[in-house]
């Protein structure tokens, strides 16, 4: 007992001594945060406000202030980029003033692959943006886990290629209607001032982080491994050579690995593949190892969904624009969750970007009919998580009876065009109205003309799509009816091996720092630390109160914990 309070003792000394050369670094809670700084709009602590960030009924305004110097830098960096890039942008700190509110050296660096290089290309600047508000955070510590009202990123599409201005946000709503894990979104106003004054760069689509706090909200934790699919080498992830994210290989180079980054593990991945690409000899033993390790149903709903509405820039045609998440809610099961929707719903995208009757593509390896027919039998073994499920028996009549429940619920025609013309008018003013867009800041060549031929052109489309699935569906009997398919839903248990975190059995009142709850931080509670401490999760003499940080364990970081708050009451 002598030698642990001589240790403890002695650790405290170094604690204090460590608070007085640089208390910034060690308990950030002490520096003084920039004026203005609240919980609820830039704490890590806050919830994530989904009716602040992503409003369904209005247009939110952001404005976006970069030194001149950044400026520069950002724009000779991005011009020393291309497509074939295997870099992001820059990062540099910018300020940022929302709702009344700023938030200072937040990260902003252009995104994107087309939808940043060809208006580079052609003049336009108008150009996507990603912002990361704590991503400067150890050259500035006073904005130590800086958020947005909770969310750690905004992502700012530019709508190019779409003349409505709609389809990127529309298409996620469809999607995440039906139940199908999606980003949320929303219309901004983005107003950038590089040190002349605020420029509006008109109006973009921002996006959550599908990593951030999407996780927690759509599936109930983050503790899963999150893979982004990436383009292949060869550009526009159509490569000849597969990188990994057709899933016809196991290769790391084809997913960026979001969450978890420190462990090398890829085992769920792995067990994706090697289910996916065993013998179907034994179809019913091939889909029941499958189904272990894949939301197979979920995948099914969002094939379903994404062939009748239309969308090429996706799995099937690209190895981008994808991710997969081990959702340890449904024992680790992985499950497939779509990104980017700019190009969808049209039947002719390369006519929305400028390159009319290339559908089809007839002599570039890895791609298919454009838009897809509804059968799929175009689709060849390179991207077997849609040729191999659409060629059984089981999964196919899945396929057909969710595109079928489609047509009346996610995709009701008359919903859907309702939706699309509140959406339309809702954004009018901020387009083509008195606070318009302005070259080189737009992408409209003829205005309100074209900005209302978009909404026309989607209109038309949406009609023609249930004619044509109505159509492909009469000589199709779906039999046995499918059983209803569990969507991810939030959920506070983590289904895996790995232990949980002890929970205290009382709640604190006060600071955990305060073992005995008197309300001072004192040699009392190092004394309760001693007579537990080495003690883990499951020993006798491990006591929950004294485990300060929860990590199943009484050792020295409790001791250290102690030490930052010693002595004071509160």
């Amino acid at each position: 007992m002598k030698r642990f309070l001589k240790l403890i003792a002695a650790s405290t000394c170094l604690v204090f001594s460590l608070l007085c050369i640089s208390p910034v670094r060690i308990n950030a809670a002490d520096v003084a945060r920039p004026q203005g700084w609240t919980e609820e709009t830039h704490s890590k602590k806050a919830d994530p406000n989904y009716q602040v960030v992503f409003p369904e009924d209005k247009v939110n305004r952001i404005d976006i202030t970069i030194s001149s110097q950044n400026y520069n830098t950002m724009e000779t960096n991005v011009k020393s980029l291309n497509m074939m890039s295997t870099t992001d942008p820059i990062y540099v700190p910018a300020t940022v003033k929302f709702n009344g509110y700023t938030w200072t050296n937040v990260g902003v660096r252009y995104k994107g692959s087309s939808t940043l290089f060809t208006p580079l290309q052609s003049g336009k600047h108008k150009l996507p943006l990603h912002l990361k508000f704590d991503k400067f955070e150890d050259q500035y510590p006073e904005i130590d886990n800086q958020r947005f009202y909770g969310f750690q990123d905004l992502k700012l599409s530019n709508c190019w290629y779409d003349p409505s201005f709609i389809r990127d946000k529309l298409t996620s709503d469809i999607f995440r209607s039906a139940g199908v894990p999606t980003a949320r979104g929303a219309f901004y106003r983005v107003y950038i001032d590089s040190g002349s004054g605020p420029v509006y760069w008109g109006l973009y689509t921002g996006f959550e982080d599908v990593a951030n706090k999407m996780l927690d909200t759509q599936f109930g934790s983050d503790e899963g491994n999150l893979y982004k699919g990436l383009a292949a080498s060869t550009g526009f992830g159509m490569g000849t050579a597969s990188n990994g994210a057709d899933l016809t290989v196991f290769k790391k180079e084809g997913y960026e690995k979001k969450t978890n980054e420190d462990a090398d593990d890829w085992s769920d991945l792995q067990a994706l593949v090697t289910a996916l690409n065993a013998p179907r000899s034994n179809a019913a033993t091939w889909r029941a190892n499958l189904e272990k390790v894949f939301n197979v149903n979920l995948f099914l709903r969002w094939l379903a969904i994404n062939t009748a509405i239309t969308n090429f820039d996706t799995y099937g045609w690209v190895t981008k624009n994808h991710y997969l998440y081990q959702d340890v809610a449904d024992n680790g099961r992985m499950v497939y969750i779509p990104w980017d929707f700019n190009l969808s719903l049209t039947e002719d995208p390369f006519g929305m970007m400028g390159m009319p009757g290339m559908g089809g593509l007839p002599g570039m390896p890895g791609m298919g009919t454009i838009p897809a027919t509804l059968s799929l039998n175009e689709i060849g073994n390179n991207w077997p998580l849609i040729r191999y499920l659409i060629d059984d028996l089981v999964y196919k009549n899945i396929y057909h009876y969710e595109m079928k429940n489609a047509m009346s619920t996610c995709f009701n025609q008359a919903t859907i065009t309702a939706k699309m013309s509140q959406l339309h008018e809702m954004i009018r003013p901020f387009t083509v109205g008195a606070e318009g867009e302005k070259s080189p800041y737009s992408f409209l060549t003829n205005g309100a003309t074209q900005f209302n031929q978009g909404l026309t052109d989607l209109k038309n489309l949406v009609t023609k799509r249930h004619s044509a699935v109505n159509s492909y569906l009469a000589g199709i009997t779906i039999s046995p009816t499918p059983a209803a398919s569990a969507t991810p839903t939030p959920t506070p248990t983590k289904a895996s091996p790995t232990p949980t975190k002890a929970s205290p059995t009382n709640t604190l009142s006060g600071w955990a720092e305060d073992v005995n709850q008197d309300r001072t931080v004192n040699m009392s509670d190092v004394i309760l630390i001693a007579q537990s401490f080495g003690k883990i999760l499951g020993e006798s003499g491990y006591a929950v109160k004294c485990d300060i940080n929860k990590d199943n364990s009484i050792n020295m970081s409790d001791v250290i914990l102690i030490g930052l708050k010693f002595g004071k009451t509160y």
